[in-house]
């Protein structure tokens, strides 16, 4: 899962990352002096195309980009500098252990540089002071151990696939700020960071639903039960676009409403249900589903197994909705459609 800008600064801050103070807006705001207004999209190369913009008028730039269909800014103070550097952690998938990726040359496409280099850190020892010491070395740059210590953190313990600054801003007097941040999350692994997500609001608190860069449409109850789904659609080539936990004993309003959720997703093509009945009554959760069938007019690929299956089976039956009983067969035949 891809974080927009703000976001990822909002992890940044919480593993001690410094970065700019700002704020995040969809509408004109005053602001004093000279600030940066930072259109959040999830698409790079935001200043190439003129949606990153240094000004004095804030209010006047941001009502400029709603122009161009911009409606989300992260507006921040302005910070001179004199260097800009790159720092990045990842996890080297041919070792399986993290990486920090580093480069004098911030600010640029780092695929583009050939002044990189890369420092190993096996996660059974964590980042040492002389890990540090050769990353400033090579970047020339001191005061690096907070933000090496926070990048590294955020792969091994906030399971993120990549967590970039570009640039590191190195002002006159040797301070740091993360200008820009890159921040992707495990899919696989949300789950686990309920709390985290619900922080830069993307968790409603009532149920465990997260958005994803895919096209298929994951429903399940259980967490443990939702991630599978999601992890057998992922290995059979497909590309998840949620993660939704109905929970146990969602009732047919609650799953109504997770259908007609995931179905007005735009980039949404079909959707895979995956209910296993215990104190979820399966008759219930077909009700549900074909309550928002009507709707939403999306192919629904349904795997219905325990408490009233039979009774469940028969609804979606008449209601022309597919259902298995087994989650491989649902998900192979939704996949080939």
């Amino acid at each position: 899962m891809k974080l927009y800008e703000f976001e990822g600064k909002e992890l940044f801050r919480e593993v001690g990352i410094p970065v700019p103070k700002g704020i995040v807006t969809d509408k004109p705001i005053k602001w004093e002096g000279k600030a940066v207004v930072k259109s959040q999209l999830l698409e790079g190369a935001r200043g190439k195309r003129g949606l990153v913009r240094v000004t004095e008028n804030v209010e006047e730039t941001i009502n400029e980009l709603m122009k161009l269909g911009v409606n989300k800014f992260l507006v921040e103070e302005f910070i001179p500098h004199e260097k800009e550097i790159y720092l990045s952690a990842l996890i080297d998938r041919d070792v399986a252990e993290p990486i920090i990726v580093a480069s004098p040359e911030g600010g640029i496409d780092i695929e583009s540089s050939k002044n990189v280099k890369i420092f190993h850190i096996p996660i059974e020892r964590g980042v040492r002071s002389y890990d540090v010491i050769k990353i400033e070395k090579y970047l020339n740059v001191k005061g690096l151990e907070p933000i090496i210590k926070g990048l590294y953190k955020l792969v091994t313990e906030y399971d993120a696939e990549l967590a970039e600054i570009n640039p590191l801003a190195v002002t006159v007097d040797g301070r740091l700020y993360a200008l820009d941040s890159k921040v992707i999350l495990e899919d696989n692994a949300l789950f686990r960071h309920q709390d985290l997500l619900e922080k830069i609001g993307r968790s409603p608190s009532k149920d465990a639903y997260v958005e994803l860069d895919g096209d298929i449409g994951i429903i399940g109850n259980g967490a443990g039960l939702t991630m599978a789904t999601m992890d057998m659609v992922k290995l059979m080539g497909g590309s998840p676009a949620d993660f939704y936990d109905v929970g146990g004993g969602a009732d047919r309003e609650k799953v109504k409403e997770a259908v007609l959720k995931i179905g007005s997703n735009p980039k949404v093509k079909k959707i895979i249900i995956n209910i296993y009945g215990g104190i979820t009554k399966c008759d219930e959760v077909a009700l549900g589903i074909v309550d928002a069938y009507s709707l939403i007019k999306k192919p629904i690929y349904v795997r219905l197994v325990g408490t009233n299956e039979e009774q469940g089976r028969k609804i979606l039956q008449e209601n022309g909705i597919k259902y298995y009983t087994d989650a491989l067969s649902c998900i192979g035949d939704a996949l080939r459609s």
